[in-house]
């Protein structure tokens, strides 16, 4: 505390001294004590001199317009790295009876919320308190305001209004507190997985097999190291030949679908169930599985015909293909191929005739289902034929079937007997010419002739292809081996008429190609 004589100069001179003598009298001050940061401000105005008298009471001193502030950055001083701002500012001078305002502002320098904040002020006595802006928990002048949570960034500005009643030093100190948590913010997250498997209902054996494989993240936040693990059951592979497939998602975000197809394909018929998993961190897994009827069509094929035909006669057979597996045959395809001695000369349903081969489309054929065709054909040269016809279809072994027929020739030999001389005078001779002509198509084999003669009538001679043998009057020629179709043979035997009469000449022809004799006579008139 200072103290001013009487001056004699201006009352201007004598206020600009009172400010700098009141700004000297300022003091600040800081303390820590119980976990609570106290700013202080002390304010001491200046001390009239003593007055002479006798003299008029002197005019009120004219407040200084300056303004001091106490001001508390914590914990570390630095408004960038301390959690709260406590600051509280007067009048640097102020006059007895003067009311003047106190003003406490705390603010929130984080970004997280500030619990169980605590401002205290204790109030000197020689400051008479008339409004409070934000009204304290207590009452008194030990004021304690109770903020609770203070937000991120929140302000708190209280204005205490008083009149100092004594000169002297009116110091005034606040203590703040709080609770500052230390928080982590974490996004907590649910992932979950869905997982769908689709493949066909059936396909066939030689079909390829795809199996669609959708994994989902139905929950919240990312589903971690998703991996779709596919095990094929027994009977079923993929295309390189694996029984296990093993599929690296990554990271599925939520809401999102990864689709793969894996290709398999059939060893063997049958029906199969296909289970797959799909797993991601955490535990998480989902589980889908598909069926699928591998199916098989099966041919099978009979071909009908006669076992035998003549020469030049058609020889009609049939042609059935029958799908006795238990999947649809795809574009059936019937062939069959001409033989070799025989030609073509019609067909059935459209079939087309191209190299020797005639060509059926014949379309799908369902389980149990049937296609009959026909062809004929005629044998142009004798001996057996083989016909072969075949069937074939999409995932089914071709088949084929065989037919034989035996392509023989008709036996047709014509016996005939003639008289050179007619009527013979007895005594005399004539010639008969036996002649036999193949006019079938099969060769006649071993062809026997046996001539009887009557009593009128006397062998002389034979001549022709065989001989002859002689047992009274029957003449039997040796077999005739072979006489090929439209050859003719000729056998000339000479008899002398020994009596008169009409006489006969008979011949009987026999052979491998005929069941029962052939007869022929020649009627000659022997005269005396």
């Amino acid at each position: 505390m200072m103290k001013f004589s009487r001056m004699t100069t201006s009352v201007k001179m004598l206020s600009l001294l009172l400010v700098t003598i009141s700004m000297l009298a300022l003091q600040g001050c800081e303390s820590q004590s119980n976990g609570y940061l106290i700013p202080c401000i002390s304010c001491e105005p200046a001390v009239a001199a003593p007055k002479p008298a006798p003299r008029p009471a002197p005019a009120p001193i004219v407040q200084a317009p300056d303004v001091v502030c106490g001001r508390l950055v914590w914990p570390t001083g630095n408004l960038a790295t301390s959690s709260i701002l406590v600051e509280k500012c007067a009048p640097s001078t102020v006059q007895v009876g003067m009311p003047f305002d106190f003003t406490i502002k705390v603010k929130n320098l984080t970004g997280v919320a500030l619990k169980n904040v605590i401002v205290k002020d204790d109030v000197p006595s020689s400051f008479n308190v008339s409004a409070v802006s934000i009204k304290p928990n207590t009452s008194g002048n030990n004021m304690v305001w109770n903020f609770g949570v203070l937000p991120a960034g929140a302000e708190k500005t209280i204005v205490i209004t008083g009149t100092p009643t004594a000169a002297g030093k009116l110091e005034n100190c606040l203590a703040v507190s709080h609770e500052l948590d230390t928080c982590v913010a974490l996004n907590v997250v649910a992932p979950a997985l869905k997982l769908e498997k689709t493949a066909p209902a059936s396909v066939l054996k030689c079909d390829p097999i795809p199996y669609k494989l959708t994994v989902t993240n139905t929950g919240v936040g990312d589903a971690r190291n998703v991996v779709i693990n596919d095990t094929l059951p027994d009977g079923i592979v993929t295309e390189d030949g694996k029984k296990n497939v093993s599929i690296n998602v990554g990271t599925l975000p939520a809401g999102k679908s990864m689709s793969y197809t894996v290709n398999a394909k059939a060893t063997k018929t049958g029906t199969f169930t296909n289970a797959a998993s799909a797993n991601a961190v955490g535990g998480l897994t989902a589980n889908a599985s598909s069926t699928t009827n591998v199916l098989s069509p099966d041919l099978k094929i009979t071909k009908t015909g006669p076992a035998m035909r003549f020469l030049g006669r058609p020889v009609d057979y049939t042609i059935t293909v029958t799908n006795t597996g238990n999947g649809v045959a795809r574009d059936v395809v019937i062939q069959d191929i001409i033989p070799a001695g025989a030609t073509s000369i019609a067909t059935s349903d459209g079939g087309q005739l191209s190299g020797g081969k005639i060509t059926w489309m014949a379309g799908d054929l369902a389980p149990a289902a049937s296609k009959t065709v026909t062809v004929k054909v005629v044998g142009n040269q004798l001996g057996t034929i083989v016909n072969t016809a075949s069937a074939s279809a999409y995932c089914a072994e071709a088949v084929t079937a065989t037919a034989k027929t035996q392509i023989k020739g008709i036996p047709a030999i014509l016996l005939e007997c003639v008289d050179l001389v007619d009527p013979v005078e007895v005594g005399a001779e004539t010639t008969y010419v036996i002649t036999v002509t193949n006019q079938g198509s099969l060769t006649g084999t071993n062809i026997r002739l046996v001539v009887n003669l009557e009593d009128t009538a006397q062998y002389v001679s034979t001549a022709g292809p065989t001989t002859a043998s002689v047992n009274g009057k029957t003449i039997t020629l040796a077999p005739l081996p072979t006489l090929a179709p439209k050859e003719r043979q000729s056998w000339q035997i000479k008899v002398k008429a020994v009596g008169s009469g009409d006489v006969r000449f008979s011949v009987d022809m026999n052979s491998d190609q005929i069941d029962r004799p052939v007869k022929e006579t020649e009627s000659t008139n022997f005269y005396e």
